[in-house]
């Protein structure tokens, strides 16, 4: 886990780097070069499904310039610079590399390039999105900041906005994708089924490097793991670390490192309290002395805010009291930030696990890519596959709880609809029959023979 890659300064030089800076003038640069190239080339011939870069290049500008600035964290000097997160660079390398795998797919179909790259840029934003809005959505309390019960949007917007350290989900980054997606093939009136199985593999090598951002941010873990081998512990103040606290499972080292000759079980937090009982008592203990017995109530009571316990972490403010242990008779000791672990449980990786299956299923995909015999059949393989994968990953994970009053996640209910959409997608393609938009010499021998 390595949630920071790079502290970029506010300001190089003269300028700040985003906003009316470095970042915007770098950005004016590649779209003028961009253009020019677009409109030479729109000169010499017509460039079928490519639409004038303008609306990108603007859109993506103004995002430098005024949504960047936005979200840029502060302290009471200023703004502190741009943290280049683990996730989100993993997020980028995945767009990237989509990119370049959908523009080689589409040179071999005869699809010029831009088609691509715009197209993709509609992907993406709309992914961004939607994988964020569902995201929000689901965890809606961790974001919203009240103020005598009124909704702060001022410091709710930021949280929100602030994805690049993780929180989106991939459904929804799908359907938010494809609606982006609908919208410029529409507008360019391209054929959208053939151009959606342009882009298919490369959104299975984007969850290949997406998951990795995800192990990187320490979000998407996996359950408790008993085997060393394969489980992995995240450091303290992670996802996994807060979530094994909360479920009152880390207390055990720290009773321990106190030497009170007590052992105990502790339920899930209740606001900054665990309730626990006595499992043993070591005689002439200091547990002993406090007057406690086995089956006895100890309560542990948390003295910061979560936010100042991840801090101190971080800082390495060892020696501040983080909780208060007390029995039966009051008070029985305190316990620091030191005596509390460095890392969680073992979890299973589930986001490698992810990783793995998004790498798989692109290999797959553009290997089937030349054989197919409808358009839409490569979406279609992408909408069955994956959810099959999901569903049972998310038996591995455990950071979402059954939904809709049933063992089910959110994630796993929406992963029958999804295969029940591929389904029938496919089967829609074989009803009707159409030849392919973008034919390949292989498509064209594989339909030529089936014909003889």
């Amino acid at each position: 886990m390595q949630q920071t890659l790079i502290n970029i300064p506010h300001e190089l030089g003269p300028l700040p780097l985003f906003g009316f800076g470095w970042a915007l003038i770098c950005w004016a640069i590649f779209g003028g070069v961009w253009l020019t190239r677009f409109y030479m080339q729109s000169a010499k011939q017509k460039l079928e499904g490519v639409g004038q870069p303008l609306m990108p290049i603007l859109v993506i500008g103004l995002i430098i310039a005024f949504v960047i600035p936005f979200i840029e964290p502060q302290d009471s000097e200023g703004p502190t610079g741009v943290q280049i997160r683990g996730y989100g660079f993993f997020v980028l390398l995945g767009v990237s590399s989509g990119i370049l795998i959908a523009s080689i797919q589409s040179r071999r179909q005869g699809v010029h390039p831009d088609v691509v790259f715009t197209m993709t840029l509609f992907l993406f934003l709309g992914g961004v999105l939607g994988g964020r809005i569902w995201y929000v959505a689901q965890k809606w309390n961790d974001f919203a900041v009240q103020q005598n019960g009124i909704i702060s949007w001022g410091d709710t917007l930021p949280k929100i906005l602030k994805f690049t350290e993780g929180g989106l989900v991939v459904y929804g980054a799908f359907v938010g994708g494809l609606i982006g997606c609908s919208f410029f093939l529409i507008r360019r009136k391209l054929p959208k089924l053939a151009t959606l199985d342009l882009i298919a593999p490369a959104l299975a090598l984007g969850m290949f490097c997406g998951r990795l951002g995800c192990f990187m941010n320490g979000c998407c873990y996996g359950g408790v793991c008993d085997d060393n081998l394969w489980g992995v512990q995240f450091p303290a103040a992670s996802p996994p670390y807060m979530r094994h606290l909360d479920q009152g499972l880390l207390f055990e080292q720290a009773l321990q490192k106190k030497d009170l000759g007590l052992t105990a079980v502790f339920e899930h937090r209740n606001q900054d309290r665990w309730k626990g009982m006595v499992t043993s008592v070591q005689p002439d203990s200091i547990s002993q002395d406090a007057g406690l017995e086995v089956g006895d109530k100890i309560n542990i009571e948390m003295t910061l805010l979560n936010g100042a316990f991840n801090e101190y972490f971080e800082k390495q403010l060892f020696e501040e009291t983080a909780f208060f242990l007390k029995g039966k008779n009051g008070l029985i000791e305190n316990i620091t930030v030191e005596d509390m672990p460095r890392r969680s449980l073992n979890v299973y990786p589930a986001q490698i696990y992810s990783s793995i299956n998004g790498g798989l299923l692109c290999l797959l995909l553009w290997a089937y890519f030349p054989y197919r015999k409808r358009d839409g059949q490569i979406l279609a393989l992408i909408f069955i596959l994956y959810p099959i994968s999901r569903f049972l990953l998310e038996w591995v994970r455990s950071d979402e709880l059954g939904q809709l009053g049933t063992q089910l996640t959110i994630s796993q209910l929406f992963s029958v609809l999804t295969m029940l959409f591929g389904i029938g997608l496919w089967a829609y393609t074989h009803i009707k029959k159409r030849p392919l938009a973008y034919p390949t010499r292989k498509s064209l021998e594989l339909a030529k023979a089936s014909n003889t």
